[in-house]
């Protein structure tokens, strides 16, 4: 049996068109739309995280080589 105590719920109101879309495409892939839309919340934040992490390793000098051209050479 699922524990609800350690569940929330959220509440979203949305278009009409886009719930009947999210509701086929789930449909689709054989998935409730609680499942389709909990499975694109995941992939979202995985991406939002894997985004921040690009940018902290772009931020980081140590290992980097620098494309900037200095002073007199030559391309």
């Amino acid at each position: 049996m699922v524990n609800l105590a350690n569940r929330s719920r959220y509440f979203l109101d949305i278009d009409p068109e886009l719930r009947n879309r999210v509701k086929a495409v789930a449909a689709l892939q054989g998935k409730t739309m609680k499942e389709w839309l909990t499975e694109a919340i995941i992939e979202k934040l995985e991406d939002d995280i894997d985004a921040r992490e690009g940018l902290a390793a772009l931020g980081e000098k140590e290992g980097t080589v620098s494309l900037k051209m200095k002073r007199g050479e030559k391309e």
